[in-house]
């Protein structure tokens, strides 16, 4: 087969559209079992890409009560969705009690990889307060839309610490790291400037104390003043 055939057959293959098993449980602790199947038409744009069939659950019967339990006791509804014939689940959790307060509406977020298998799925509309705890209405079921994840580009911005220059005397002293010697970093100024080593307090101040030891040396003790005692004849 011409290279240039199976590139084009790969490429149309890849474009097709596929399919995703979904599975749901009510609860942390309960077995899953299957709940739909998720279309994936690589062809459409982001709002009309993810299909659910069926795309609603009448919360009815054992269902019913399932998810008013849940909400009652503050738990959580799971969903987990693969690429058929993929090995790995991608799973999202959401309180019953929130998805109750939203309508009963699920809004999933779905990341796929470049070979079209899911690896991140996300609720949208979980909240923080506001929850329902209410049992469903006999009209109520799960309404099920998913849209592809947007991808995220992080940023990094490099960080430099600015070293303040030390007093004019002191020196530089190279840290043991082998980093930028204080006054700047390195290639900076002042990184590879040499500083005179610091100047001792005789060398400082010879002409002061030359003169004074020179006199000391120089000078005798005084010698002490002879008392003469004159005696007084009767």
């Amino acid at each position: 087969m011409p290279k240039a055939l199976y590139l084009l057959l790969a490429a149309t293959a890849a474009a097709a559209p596929y399919k995703c098993d979904v599975e749901h449980a009510f609860g942390a602790a309960a077995a899953y079992a299957r709940r739909a199947t998720l279309t994936v038409d690589p062809e459409r744009a982001n709002h009309n890409k993810l299909k659910f069939a069926p795309d609603t659950m009448p919360l009815v019967g054992a269902n019913a009560t399932a998810f008013a339990d849940l909400a009652k006791a503050d738990g959580v509804y799971r969903i987990r969705v693969r690429r058929e014939g993929a090995r790995a689940w991608a799973s999202a959790s959401i309180r019953a009690c929130d998805l109750a307060a939203s309508g009963y509406e699920e809004d999933l977020s779905v990341a796929l990889d470049a070979r079209g298998d899911v690896v991140a799925l996300a609720y949208r509309n979980a909240r923080l307060d506001g929850c329902d705890a209410s049992a469903p209405g006999p009209e109520d079921a799960l309404k099920s839309t998913a849209a592809p994840a947007l991808d995220a580009v992080a940023q990094v911005i490099p960080v430099q610490a600015k070293v303040a220059r030390p007093p004019s005397g002191f020196g530089s002293v190279l840290p043991r790291d082998g980093g930028a010697r204080p006054g700047g970093a390195p290639g900076g100024p002042g990184a590879d400037e040499e500083r005179p080593p610091p100047t001792s307090f005789f060398r400082k101040y010879w002409h002061i104390i030359l003169p004074l030891a020179l006199l000391l040396l120089t000078t005798g003790e005084p010698e002490p003043t002879k008392v003469t005692k004159v005696e007084k004849s009767d």
